[in-house]
């Protein structure tokens, strides 16, 4: 029984001693495989953008509508009269 209360006061020393660097150790272990995963994920993304783009069709811009913004039209003035109630 003596031996049973040695080894758990053993095992709670080193685990005291040492639960900071076993914590970091494990925390790298995760994060790194994490950014593989996530890595991983990005390329699978990337090549089904591109594919995407390589069959997608390529529309031409309609020539007679702009899409530039403000035309050289800017329409008609309308005077403006305050109606008071």
């Amino acid at each position: 029984m003596s031996d049973f209360f040695f080894v758990i006061l053993i095992i709670f020393i080193v685990f005291g001693v040492f639960r900071r660097y076993i914590f970091f150790f494990l925390m790298t272990a995760l994060s790194k495989k994490v950014f593989k995963e996530m890595n991983k994920m990005q390329d699978r993304q990337s090549g089904f953008n591109q594919q995407q783009q390589q069959q997608a069709p390529i529309q031409e811009p309609l020539k007679g509508k702009s899409n530039k913004g403000v035309s050289g039209d800017h329409g008609e003035y309308v005077d403006f009269e305050e109606v008071k109630d």
